[in-house]
Order: C-alpha cells, then structure tokens, then sequence
C-alpha cells in the first residue's frame, strides 16, 4: 500500500503561480473573529481584486485569502452581499481559482463576494487528526473565521455557498455536512467524494505522502481511526448535505485514445480514478432522494483546464442559490 501511495503521489499535478500587479489603496484592517483571528494585511490588487491577510490560531499561521468583490462594495456600504467560498486542492494556493479559471469574469457584475482562501499545501481544508504533529485546523479557519471576518469587517452577509476542486471539492462537501444550513449550495469539481473507497483512501494518502506529510497525520490510519475517516466521507455525511443544492463535476478519464496532449502524464488515469468516487457519491444521493445537478463528461483531466469549464456550467446554480 505504501508503495501504491508513492507512486499515486506522483500523478498530482503540481501547483501554478502568478504575480499580482499592484494597485494603491488604503487599507481599513478591519475584521476580527471570535477565537482572535484577525486581518494583519490587506493588498488592493485591483478595483475588484483585494487580498487579505490573516493571522490565525486555528491554522497556526499568517494565511492569506483574496477576494472579489462585487460591484458597489465598501466596508462601510450600508448593505451586505452573500459569499462564494472557492477551494482549492493539493498543492496550489489562494491565487490558483482565479489565475487559472474564468471565475472573475464569470462572477463580474454579480451582487456577491467570491472568496478564494488558502487551505494549506494539501489543500484539504480539514482540522488534521496529528495537530501536534504540525497540523492545522483549516477547517475552523474556512468554516468559522474567516466567515466572522467577512462579516464583521467586509460586509458579507450569512448567506453562503462553497465548491472545490480535488481535495477542495471533497472538502467543500464535508464542510456544508459538518455545518448543516450554513451553506444554500455546494460544488466539487472532481472531488474526493467516497473517500472509504480503497482506491480514494490510496489517493487521499498518497497525496498527503507528495507534500512532505506522514499521512497518517491527516485523519489517522484508515482502519483505526476509521470514525474519523467516516466524518470526512461525503458518502457517509450525505444526509447532513439535505437542504443544500449540490453540483457535482467529474470526467470519466482514461480512453481507448490514451492521453490527450494538453493532460499533464497520469492526468486522465488520476481523473479515472476519482470519477469512481463521484460516481459512488452521486448514486448515493439519488438513494437518498436528494437532487444534485450532475456533469459527468467523457475522458477529461485531473487539471484547472476542465474545473474552469465546469465551473462556467456550475455558476447559474450557484448564483441562483446565493440570490435566494
């Protein structure tokens, strides 16, 4: 299993980067959540574009988060405006949703504020099992501070969405379970979504193996601390998601074609690979008599290309939802 890990792990794709022009502004520092987390920074990107830098305890670091904001936004307008949190997968960062997909031009014009936090180099958006061990509790930082900063200093109201990609898809749906009601929709663009299925609990330890993590680390050893595993199984938590509009995204990945040129090498397998747990997660939904939008393409790839299309199906759904 361990050898099966090392050699999933080198099927990630790894992480893009892009620099931010700059942008004069006055900064207002505004914000603050219960447990102390707080903004330290803020970097006026452009008009719409403002990254802001948060220092926080439950992450146990300075982390930052851009956000777009919608026409008319001030942090002391007189109205609020509801929130689409973006999340990204192993091992990108805040800045990987909007430098590789069309999620600015797709939201412009729209009366909401896109979030785009940094979720840490595996990009789980979990509160880690080994917290001693130098994990973080990304969680708290996504679900409960960073809402109370947004609140508190941005103007953003309670009505909220969440998608992700990867890691980040299967972290959006465990994240609208664990807060039932918190969320009015969720989306995972090739998500880990039946993560107890052995090839994804392979492919969730062989990626934490690929940040330098003993992946154990994350939510303990599958077998013995299978309780744990369970709370982070889209599948098992499916009943908490009722209520909540879900979108789900996968490609089916390799074909009788082989690989397309564009696909880093083992794109498509990995894509395969992951297509089973959404599958799974999907025909587990429709058990339960819960709707989901579905878009579950032929071959495809385990990269931004085919998560920003998807994401341009996903986004009526989602502006919809956040329009009430």
């Amino acid at each position: 299993m361990r050898l099966r890990w090392a050699v999933l792990a080198g099927l990630v794709a790894a992480p893009v980067y892009a620099a931010a022009p700059a942008y004069a502004a006055t900064p207002h520092f505004a914000g603050a959540a219960a447990d102390g987390a707080h903004v330290i920074a803020e970097h006026r990107v452009s008009k719409r574009i403002l990254d802001v830098t948060i220092a926080s305890p439950a992450a146990r670091a300075d982390t930052t988060a851009r956000l777009l904001l919608p026409p008319g936004w001030s942090a002391h307008a007189g109205r609020t405006w509801p929130v689409l949190y973006l999340l990204h997968g192993c091992c990108d960062t805040y800045l990987t949703w909007d430098t590789n997909t069309n999620v600015a031009s797709q939201t412009k014009g729209a009366p909401v504020i896109v979030a785009l936090p940094d979720g840490g180099p595996v990009g789980f958006y979990t509160n880690w099992w080994n917290f001693g061990a130098g994990g973080e509790n990304w969680e708290a930082y996504t679900a409960t501070e960073l809402p109370q900063i947004l609140r508190s200093g941005f103007r953003a109201g309670p009505r909220a969405a969440i998608g992700g990609v990867s890691t980040g898809g299967g972290a959006a749906l465990d994240i609208a379970a664990h807060h039932p009601g918190a969320y009015v929709a969720a989306a995972a663009y090739s998500g880990m979504d039946c993560t107890m299925l052995p090839t994804a609990t392979a492919l969730i330890m062989a990626t934490v193996s690929r940040a330098g993590v003993y992946p154990d680390n994350l939510w303990g050893d599958p077998v013995q601390q299978r309780p744990i595993w369970l709370d982070h199984n889209p599948c098992w938590l499916a009943r908490s998601l009722r209520g909540t509009q879900l979108f789900l995204s996968v490609g089916s990945g390799v074909t009788a074609a082989g690989n397309a040129p564009t696909c880093p090498p083992g794109g498509q397998f990995l894509e395969a690979i992951v297509a089973r747990a959404v599958y799974a997660f999907a025909k587990h939904l429709t058990k339960l008599g819960l709707p989901v939008t579905k878009d579950f393409y032929r071959a495809g790839c385990h990269d931004w290309p085919w998560w920003s299309t998807a994401f341009d199906k996903s986004w009526p759904m989602l502006d919809s939802a956040l329009s009430g």
